[in-house]
C-alpha cells in the first residue's frame, strides 16, 4: 500500500510537471502561487503543508531544525515562486507585521486536504494576532480564539469525506491511473 501510494505521487507529480511544459503557462502557474504566498505567515503555512504532504507522511515537522532543514532543500523553483529565499529562512519565519518570530506548532498531523493552525503571531497589531494555517489561511484573531488554536483544542478540519468514504484530496486525480503499473 505504501508502494502505491508513492508511485501515485510519483505519477501525479510527473503529470503535473508535464501539463506545466506543455501548456506554456508556468508564468501564469508562478503568478497563481505568488497569489497564494503573499505574507510570511502564509508561506509557513504552505511550507508545512508541503512537509506533511511530501517527506512528513501526514505529520508536521517535529522542531525548528527539521523545518528549517526541509524548506532549506526544497525545490528552488517553486521557493521562487512562493517568494522564499532559501537562504534566509529566520526572515520567512518572522511576521511582517509584529517583526517577531512566529510561535510554530509542530508535530501537527494532517495532510491533503486537512487544515490546521500551525503558525502564530506573538504581538499582533491593533490587538489581534494573525494565525496562520496548513494550506496558506490566515485569520486575524482575538486572544480567546489564538489560545484556543494555540492548543490545538479548536480550528483544526479534517479532509472532508468523498463519495467513496475517502477523504477528498486524497488519492489519484481523476483521471490518472489506478492500480498497479502495467508492466
Amino acid at each position: 500500500m505504501l508502494v502505491l501510494s508513492r508511485r501515485v505521487r510519483l505519477i501525479s507529480g510527473m503529470l503535473f510537471a508535464l501539463l506545466l511544459v506543455s501548456t506554456g503557462c508556468s508564468d501564469k502557474v508562478a503568478q497563481q502561487v505568488g497569489e497564494m504566498n503573499k505574507s510570511n505567515i502564509q508561506r509557513v503555512g504552505n511550507m508545512y503543508a508541503a512537509f506533511q504532504n511530501t517527506v512528513g507522511g501526514g505529520r508536521g515537522p517535529k522542531d525548528e531544525a527539521e523545518f528549517t532543514k526541509f524548506i532549506r532543500e526544497y525545490d528552488p523553483n517553486k521557493l521562487q515562486m512562493m517568494g522564499i529565499d532559501a537562504n534566509n529562512v529566520s526572515g520567512l519565519l518572522t511576521s511582517e507585521r509584529d517583526g517577531k518570530p512566529f510561535k510554530i506548532r509542530y508535530n501537527v498531523s494532517g495532510g491533503r486536504g486537512a487544515v490546521a493552525p500551525v503558525a502564530f503571531e506573538q504581538d499582533g497589531k491593533d490587538g489581534k494576532k494573525q494565525v496562520g494555517f496548513t494550506g496558506g489561511k490566515v485569520e486575524e484573531v482575538d486572544d480567546t480564539t489564538y489560545k484556543e488554536y494555540w492548543s490545538g483544542k479548536s480550528g483544526t478540519t479534517a479532509p472532508a469525506a468523498g463519495p467513496t468514504g475517502r477523504p477528498t484530496g486524497s488519492g489519484p486525480p481523476p483521471g490518472a491511473p489506478t492500480g498497479p503499473p502495467k508492466q
